[in-house]
């Protein structure tokens, strides 16, 4: 018997291996963006690393409907497919679960394979509560700081003239033009050997419990509404203990710049991100999982803010952000960082270290950036900065 088991012992090592390293590489290894906050009631951006295995993962395509009733936001969701499936493509490969969740147009896909997949999951025995009801608030905080955005309106952010058109145009296709979605984008590929189709809370929750899930990647449209508020949103898989992140550069929302807080469309998604992450759940960002750069729509024509603090003693990590969400947002697109990293032509570096002295250059033509109160500014070297380091005297 000794003998046999050294065989089986030396076999699994020479197999263990490359199907460790095979396991490795599927691994969602993954940056959690979120803010915390502070006994003064502020907010400090903050990030932590978390490994996410995929057979214990699911990603919930929320509402990406073949068409809205808002022209713009029909656009915006034709321009972010391509990516979103991408990034749907990438986790089946992992081994991720693909539920598709196109609210009130299941019965459209009832003979499809992802569908009636769905009749063989049996009822979990650990719904939660009303896990079939649309979540305005996840909790008494979240609904006394209420919404940084007004979309009391509806969200519409469409020319007067082209929703017209628009409006007519849906009419003459027979659609609805209050309510013209049919199906799922066919820009998202549904695989019907794998994937699931539901828009039902509870048949949701019982294929997460059904395949052990325990961590739920949230894409789609649109945040402000559907994507925080569904059954299968992300107000009721943070509730009921799911790891939760919405990625946040596959998402839109409903908002029009004509009310408050009155800056651009995409500054209006950067503040509902930023919502979710105080009060809701944390983000990601398609390229952690696809890499490349991530998703950014056409019309966001917004250059990219890199903001670095390296001190405590004056809180830059608090006060830079809030520096740049009150006076910079409608300019810039900005993220934070730790560390730092390459920087394209269209980006600039916002930094603060309190009264240290750190002289900053060019790699590429080791031109010297600017100092002033403790800030440094970038410049334009050549064709553009590609990295940006310093270093203390």
């Amino acid at each position: 018997m000794t003998k046999y088991l050294l065989v089986v012992l030396v076999l699994a090592s020479c197999i263990s291996p490359g199907a460790q390293a095979q396991d490795a590489e599927a691994v969602f290894k993954l940056a959690l963006r979120t803010a915390v906050k502070n006994a003064d009631g502020s907010f400090t951006r903050s990030q932590f690393r978390r490994e996410w295995d995929p057979a214990k993962t699911a990603v919930i395509v929320c509402d990406m409907w073949d068409a809205h009733h808002c022209l713009n936001a029909t656009k915006r969701g034709a321009e972010v497919a391509p990516r979103m499936n991408a990034f749907l493509k990438e986790s089946r490969k992992r081994g991720a679960t693909i539920i598709h969740a196109p609210s009130s147009c299941v019965e459209f896909y009832k003979d499809h394979p992802a569908r009636k997949r769905v009749a063989d999951v049996p009822k979990a025995k650990n719904l939660p509560a009303k896990i079939n009801d649309w979540l305005n608030w996840r909790n008494a905080e979240e609904e006394a700081a209420g919404y940084p955005i007004d979309h009391s309106d509806g969200g519409e952010d469409d020319d007067p003239k082209e929703h017209a058109e628009w409006a007519k145009e849906l009419e003459n296709r027979g659609r609805n033009p209050g309510a013209p979605w049919v199906r799922q984008s066919e820009a998202l590929e549904i695989d019907g050997g794998k994937d699931f189709i539901t828009d039902n809370g509870t048949e949701n929750w019982s294929i997460l419990e059904l395949k052990g899930i325990e961590n739920v990647l949230l894409v789609g449209v649109h945040t402000n509404m559907c994507v925080l508020g569904r059954p299968f949103g992300l107000r009721q898989m943070a509730n009921n203990g799911k790891n939760v992140a919405l990625v946040r550069d596959l998402t839109d929302t409903m908002y029009n710049p004509k009310m408050k807080p009155f800056v651009s469309h995409f500054r209006g998604t950067d503040l509902i991100i930023d919502h979710v992450e105080k009060y809701v759940c944390p983000t990601v960002s398609s390229e952690q999982v696809l890499g490349g750069s991530a998703h950014s729509f056409k019309g966001d024509d917004r250059k990219h803010l890199v903001i670095v603090t390296a001190e405590r003693e004056y809180k830059t990590e608090v006060t830079l952000p809030a520096f740049a969400d009150a006076h910079l947002a409608n300019n810039f697109r900005s993220t934070s960082w730790t560390l730092f990293g390459s920087l394209s032509r269209r980006e600039s570096l916002l930094s603060g270290f309190g009264r240290r002295a750190m002289p900053f250059r060019c790699e590429k033509s080791r031109h010297p950036m600017g100092m002033l109160h403790g800030i440094a500014l970038t410049r334009t070297c050549g064709e553009g900065v590609t990295m940006a380091t310093w270093e203390t005297s």
